[in-house]
């Protein structure tokens, strides 16, 4: 009976470190920079690569409207940026 109580407190520990850190999952960003203006978004945070992929039509789109230049998406795993929009003009 008390190797079952040690075998159980075995599965326990290794489960729990196991675990990721803080019991978040990995966050998934999108990241759009535009030329005209000189802008960088930063959308989400995503549970999955997909479905942060999955809404980047949308960004472009919108920004189309507003008269946006020169889009260019990209995708990336990380924790929230400092700032969700960042700007190179003065």
């Amino acid at each position: 009976m008390f190797g079952l109580y040690l075998l159980g407190m075995y599965v326990a520990a290794f489960w729990i470190l196991t675990q990721p850190m803080g019991g978040r999952s990995r966050q998934w960003w999108v990241e759009v920079d535009t030329d005209l203006p000189k802008r960088t978004y930063y959308f989400g945070p995503y549970e999955s690569k997909d479905e942060a992929s999955h809404n980047t039509n949308g960004y472009i789109k919108d920004l189309e409207k507003k008269g946006a230049k020169n889009i260019r998406i990209k995708i990336q795993e990380g924790s929230q940026p400092s700032q969700l929009t960042a700007s190179d003009e003065s």
